[in-house]
């Protein structure tokens, strides 16, 4: 019996240090319910296929709370000496023109290196929503924006 109590007690303790957090997508009508202690950011991640027959392919990794997204992306496969701008966008992979989530200039271009890979670190002031879709874009380079190389979902 005490075993018992001690278990119940655990339980509430550990379901009192935690938070409801409901999202909603208006567009979709989709929403996404998580119970997760206050402060813990939401983790994210993408792996980046190639498009186009580019070659680049990749992965992004990233953390999302207090209405901020941090995100590191690796390539490999790209041009060396290339410059590759990225940006996650809502949306899905072959959406036409779909929307930069935060500031485009929040996101430093990847330097491809001698052996054609890069990385590129950013922090967008936005807290991304659980109930939309997110996709991280790799583009051709700065004058080719619409060209997209590389692709990937962003999920949590």
């Amino acid at each position: 019996m005490r075993i018992t109590t001690i278990a119940i007690a655990f339980l509430v303790s550990a379901a009192c240090a935690r938070t409801v957090k409901v999202e909603t997508d208006p567009k979709a009508g989709k929403a996404d319910v998580d119970v997760q202690a206050p402060g813990v950011p939401e983790t994210w991640d993408a792996t980046l296929a190639a498009v186009g027959g580019s070659g680049i392919s990749g992965t992004a990794k990233g953390t999302s709370a207090h209405d901020s997204t941090h995100v590191t992306i690796n390539v490999t496969g790209a041009q060396a000496g290339a410059t590759l701008p990225w940006h996650i966008h809502e949306g899905k992979c072959g959406d036409a023109s779909p929307p930069i989530v935060g500031d485009a200039s929040a996101y430093p271009p990847i330097v491809v290196g001698s052996d054609g890979s890069g990385t590129a670190t950013a922090h967008v002031t936005v807290d991304l929503n659980e109930a939309k879709q997110y996709i991280v874009n790799v583009h051709a380079s700065p004058t080719a924006l619409g060209t997209i190389v590389a692709c990937g979902d962003f999920d949590d």
